[in-house]
């Protein structure tokens, strides 16, 4: 297991701003990552003006940079600088709640029973719950993520 702080496990997730959905890494154990994001009004910029709501397929990529931190964290040997993780599919994705901006949202990313790297694929079963306010602990979305490492400016994720 890697020795660095949450601080310099996320100065290490390749997104930035404004395409990048983790705030905070409040948790990392031998199982999990646990990673925070606060959503925004930019985050939800012209979805449904007036009563904006933050887009499905943002609140599925904090689930994907989520495991994708997990994934480096662990695998970090195999991600020497010359390769990129990329996520390839999402099975079992579900969307439970509405979020809206100024909600605060925690996304965990385990590697379950069967570990975390299978069929020369890296997986992570992500669970994304509220965090305070009315709603705290509310699942919000749910999923299993998969992705792959290729050689950095690879076109084939296979």
């Amino acid at each position: 297991m890697s020795d660095l702080t949450p601080a310099e496990v996320l100065a290490l997730l390749p997104q930035r701003k404004p395409s990048r959905f983790v705030d905070d890494i409040l948790e990392i154990s031998a199982g999990h990552i646990l990673s925070k994001h606060v959503w925004t009004e930019e985050d939800c910029a012209g979805h449904f003006p007036g009563n904006p709501v933050v887009p499905g397929v943002k609140m599925l990529e904090m689930a994907v940079q989520t495991a994708l931190i997990a994934w480096g964290y662990y695998l970090k040997d195999a991600a020497d600088g010359a390769q990129d993780a990329f996520f390839t599919e999402v099975e079992r994705a579900a969307f439970k709640k509405s979020v809206r901006p100024g909600e605060a949202v925690v996304c965990r990313a385990s590697f379950g029973k069967d570990g975390f790297y299978r069929d020369g694929r890296i997986s992570a079963e992500v669970e994304s719950k509220f965090l305070g306010g009315p709603k705290d602990g509310e699942i919000v979305f749910a999923g299993k993520i998969t992705g792959v490492w290729v050689p950095k400016d690879s076109e084939n994720l296979t």
